[in-house]
This record gives C-alpha cells, sequence and structure tokens, in this order.
C-alpha cells in the first residue's frame, strides 16, 4: 500500500491551496482547451452535462498561463493541479490545436475557489477531485471523472470534465453537492489537509 505523500507530492498539494488563493480577486483572460478539428462544442466525448475533455485547459490570469487537469508525480496518479506554465509544456497534446473557450466566468471577478478532496483508490491520502472558481454570477468546476453517454465511467481518472450549471453539479454529484453523499472533503488550507490525512479510514 502506498504510504501517503511524498515529498514530492506535499509541496505540489501546498502550491495548488496557494495557486487557488492567489486567482482570488483576479479576472480571467482566456481559457483555452486543446481540440481536435471535429471536436465540436468543445468536448472530445460526448456529454449533454458538462466539457469531457482528454487534456488539460489552460487559464490565462494578469498575463500568466496555468496548464489545469490530471496530472502525474512520478508513475503514481494524484489528481487535479493547477501548474505554472502551458499545458504543452506538460502533456503531449499531439496534433491539436488551442481553441479559446467562451466562458461566463471570463473578464469576471473571481470570488472564490474551492478544492474537493476525495479518498485515493491506491492508499489511505486524499487526491484533489475538484477544483472551483467561482465568480458572483458564474462558476466553473474541473472534476477528475471520466464521463461516458451521461454517465461516469471512471471516478479518478486523467481526462477532465468542466461544468459550469448546476444541472451538471446535481447529475454527477460534484463540489458541494457531493460532500458527504459523494465522499468530497473541503479542507481550509494545507495544514487542515494533513491534520484529516493523518485519520482517513
Amino acid at each position: 500500500m502506498k504510504e501517503p505523500w511524498t515529498t514530492e507530492e506535499r509541496k505540489e498539494y501546498y502550491k495548488l491551496f496557494k495557486t487557488c488563493q492567489t486567482f482570488v480577486g483576479q479576472k480571467i483572460e482566456r481559457i483555452i482547451f486543446y481540440l481536435d478539428e471535429d471536436d465540436l462544442d468543445f468536448y472530445e466525448q460526448p456529454n449533454g452535462y458538462g466539457k469531457s475533455l482528454l487534456n488539460a485547459i489552460e487559464i490565462e490570469i494578469l498575463g500568466h498561463t496555468y496548464s489545469l487537469g490530471n496530472f502525474f508525480f512520478g508513475k503514481n496518479y494524484n489528481g487535479l493541479n493547477i501548474l505554472v506554465g502551458k499545458t504543452t509544456d506538460f502533456e503531449n497534446v499531439e496534433d491539436k490545436k488551442p481553441v479559446v473557450y467562451p466562458s461566463e466566468i471570463v473578464g469576471r471577478q473571481i470570488t472564490s475557489t474551492i478544492i474537493y478532496w476525495t479518498k485515493s483508490n491506491w492508499g489511505k491520502y486524499f487526491v484533489p477531485q475538484e477544483i472551483e472558481i467561482r465568480t458572483e454570477n458564474s462558476f466553473l468546476i474541473f472534476s477528475a471523472i471520466e464521463v461516458n453517454n451521461g454517465e461516469v465511467n471512471c471516478p479518478l481518472t486523467d481526462e477532465i470534465l468542466v461544468v459550469e450549471n448546476d444541472l451538471g453539479l446535481k447529475k454527477f454529484q460534484l463540489g458541494e453537492y457531493g460532500i458527504g453523499t459523494n465522499k468530497r472533503y473541503v479542507f481550509d488550507n494545507f495544514e487542515e489537509l494533513i491534520e484529516n490525512g493523518k485519520n482517513i479510514s
């Protein structure tokens, strides 16, 4: 069984909290998906509840580019993360083209960010399942689930689901709708995450 968090993982999770905190009060300038030409309506897997993608997306804030997606530390899968840089710095996107995604959240001031954690399938530790970015009148939730034909195929995967409506959140019990019922947990900071990780069953 894998022991909770390597030193590298601890550093990455700490940075994830800090990065999400720096987004508050800022505005997203652009969101970029990497898509093939035939990926109609901004998704790669048909799904009426959100945008199912195979690669990370990019968010531009204050002239900086961040890649948000599912990443691996070494050989271990460890859920969502936000890294400074372009998606092409971390993933092979093959012949896909960067396409600007016209979300309602672009240009609006971010009022809060929340990381939703879940228990790992591979050991007694938490991994980031969803990241929520919210403004006064809109939101985006990014989830590490795979959806096929409107149903969850795999709860923890290297794909990413982008949802920006309550229908999608309720359908898959994401974010706040998953607390308790779908084994989602929210921690206010890295220290609280570490403390709760000591008692995970």
